[in-house]
């Protein structure tokens, strides 16, 4: 992208506002943030008062590192977390309270959206899967996890593409704008 995703302008606020934002109205409790190299300019221009902040200085761990960081920084205590990557805002609040509703209805230790015939993002663990996030290779990372038993799976059908889009180019920041009517911004950053 050339820049920091996390501080992309997106309707009435940043990649990272809206992500924290949607979750909240889904009902997620609680929130981290794990940040990478651009950790201090995303905490200087972000308010994250009442959000768990947490640097992940390894990021060659790969994504997996960063889920080790949020489940340590959590303490275990939580039933679930909701893995959402910062370049996915666009998923809906309904898209996330399905599977915050199917994980509390309970059968399974994975719960991820597919839309089509593709899975998505972003993916709830369970308590029961933690260790083994913890242990997972940096290569396979938390898809290990996943395909390590099928049966702990729930894939919950969702009518929303955005799980399966990652906006990881100007051109697809471009297009998401244009698709959610949200003109680019050049929002002052504090």
């Amino acid at each position: 992208m050339g820049r920091s995703k996390a501080l992309l302008v997106f309707q009435r606020g940043t990649f990272l506002e809206t992500t924290i934002a949607s979750s909240r109205a889904a009902g997620v409790d609680s929130c981290v943030v794990v940040l990478g190299p651009d950790a201090d300019k995303i905490i200087e221009n972000i308010d994250l008062s009442g959000i768990t902040v947490v640097r992940n200085d390894e990021p060659e761990s790969g994504p997996v590192g960063s889920i080790r960081l949020a489940i340590s920084a959590l303490n275990r205590a939580v039933e679930a977390v909701l893995v959402w990557h910062v370049d996915r805002p666009h998923v809906a609040v309904a898209t996330l309270a399905t599977l915050v509703n199917r994980f509390r209805k309970g059968g399974a230790a994975i719960v991820l959206p597919v839309h089509g015939d593709r899975r998505g993002h972003p993916v709830m663990f369970g308590q029961a899967v933690f260790d083994e996030l913890m242990e997972a290779p940096d290569e396979e990372g938390a898809r290990a996890v996943v395909r390590a038993d099928p049966s702990r799976v729930a894939l919950v059908p969702v009518d929303d593409p955005a799980v399966l889009e990652d906006i990881d180019t100007p051109e697809a920041y471009a297009d998401l704008l244009r698709r959610f009517g949200t003109e680019h911004s050049s929002r002052s950053t504090r």
